[in-house]
């Protein structure tokens, strides 16, 4: 076995020969918070509208939960107000010679 290989008194604490590295802690930050807080919210928004609705469509008419209609939707209109709100190609290429002067 390699000297070093194994755990000793001097690896306690997270110190080593010649010098001490540095101990990462976990901290939950407000980002992580913000984000369980709204995990909360959409679960609660789910089990509260999970019953089923009559969703009529251009040609035909279906049964579906609340809470799917719902999520469609958001999917549906994030997809279009991306493409819509996405610059043409034209437009990438003047932003580009832009930003090169």
């Amino acid at each position: 076995m390699r000297r070093g290989d194994d755990l000793g008194p001097e690896d306690l604490g997270g110190q080593r020969e010649g010098g001490s590295a540095p101990v990462e802690q976990s901290v939950i930050g407000p980002r992580q918070i913000l984000i369980g807080i709204f995990a909360v919210l959409l679960i609660a928004f789910a089990a509260a509208n999970f019953r089923p609705v009559r969703v009529s469509f251009l040609l035909f008419t279906t049964q579906a939960r609340v809470v799917t209609v719902v999520v469609v939707a958001g999917a549906l209109g994030f997809v279009i107000g991306y493409f819509v709100g996405r610059p043409s190609k034209e437009q990438r290429r003047y932003l580009r010679r832009r930003e090169e002067d």
